[in-house]
């Protein structure tokens, strides 16, 4: 073992233990976290019912579940740093990121449950049921799906207020103008369909796009895994959430914007005055005509943005990894190894816009603050 440095050795069995304890805690926390948001949700939904959710319901859903996000941030913080030791300054390993990715695994995999429950129950719904209209009351089944897809929303936008605190919070682990305009946006949307309580379907297929994320939350925590682009649970989560992509945020969201625009006759901001007055009796609010042509606006621009970004996750699939010279070759050549300087022509085609600081990791990143 001439030539061997015991120090080294040492330095990496203790970061291979850091990385160990960082996977373990990462699912213990999220199976945890999953089922304590899973049982809260479920509790403060409520029961089925005609009824349409108040105003006072969303309230009291931001209260008592957007609070719940971060005191589940905050643990997890303080255990990272109580267990997890020995991955020095990583960005992408700090406390702060562990905790966001667990709370984010924790909203997804509830809201992605709920949503597709929703799209099931609403698979099947006559045209003008999915853009929300409610007319006639009697003997009409999907209205007793309307409070729980509302719900689902009301949950959704409890972990955007979440992550944005959390993000101007920890801006120097998390900080993305990206996701501050991406969480804006979103609130903005759900406010005028959860306002006016309308386009169940549309609201419920983007709220199962969320069942994405899960897979690019394992792929953003490959560093504190301590694991490589190469390894087999990087490489399928970032194939699985290419796949899943195309099916919930090309297909089935192209599908909600054509169905809005075939059927846009028989949505409920064209609804006579008789339904108005039965809308009323439920204390449901009329949808403006305006609002029905914002849902087309909003579904035409989510689409763009998302094809825009499904074609950076398809270079990112197909573009072979940066090549690295040996350390001894860096050396003869003096001076200090960078990525870009040994990234193929064809990853280095896809970097897109960013300048030559932006690498793969980077896209992936920018995936995370954009979707």
């Amino acid at each position: 073992l001439a030539g061997e440095d015991p120090g080294a050795s040492m330095g990496e069995d203790w970061d291979e233990a850091a990385h160990a304890r960082s996977r373990e805690l990462f699912v213990v926390l999220s199976v945890v976290y999953t089922a304590v948001a899973a049982y809260a949700f479920q509790t403060l939904a409520g029961e089925e019912t005609v009824k349409p959710r108040t105003g006072g319901d969303w309230v009291y859903m931001l209260a008592h579940l957007t609070p719940m996000w971060a005191v589940m941030h905050t643990v997890a913080v303080a255990l990272h740093r109580h267990r997890v030791r020995g991955l020095g300054d990583l960005k992408k390993a700090s406390p702060h990121w562990f905790a966001s990715h667990v709370v984010s695994m924790a909203h997804a995999l509830v809201v992605t449950q709920a949503a597709l429950s929703n799209l099931a129950f609403l698979w099947y719904a006559p045209a003008s049921v999915k853009l929300g209209s409610r007319f006639p009351l009697e003997n009409n089944e999907w209205l007793w799906r309307y409070p729980y897809v509302g719900a689902t929303g009301e949950l959704f936008t409890t972990w955007l207020l979440y992550d944005i605190v959390s993000v101007v919070y920890a801006w120097a682990d998390l900080g993305s103008w990206e996701t501050i305009v991406h969480h804006f946006g979103f609130l903005i949307v759900a406010a005028v369909l959860r306002g006016f309580y309308f386009a169940p379907w549309q609201s419920t297929v983007c709220l199962a796009m969320e069942s994405s994320t899960p897979f690019l939350n394992v792929v953003m925590m490959r560093e504190a895994f301590g694991l490589e682009k190469s390894d087999l649970l990087i490489k399928g989560s970032f194939m699985c959430f290419g796949l899943n992509f195309f099916i919930f945020r090309i297909l089935l969201l192209g599908s909600a914007l054509l169905h809005v625009v075939v059927h846009f006759g028989g949505g409920p901001w064209w609804d006579t005055p008789a339904a108005a007055r039965q809308y009323e009796v439920l204390g449901a609010p009329r949808v403006p005509l305006w609002a029905g042509y914002m849902t087309v606006v909003v579904l035409i621009g989510a689409g763009a943005l998302m094809l825009m970004w499904f074609q950076r996750i398809v270079a990112l699939l197909i573009s072979p990894p940066a090549q690295k010279l040996p350390a001894m070759e860096i050396e003869v050549v003096g001076h200090e190894a960078n990525a870009s300087d040994y990234e193929s022509p064809a990853a280095r085609r896809f970097r897109g816009s960013r300048g030559e600081q932006s690498d793969p990791e980077d896209e992936e990143a920018f995936l995370v603050a954009a979707i």
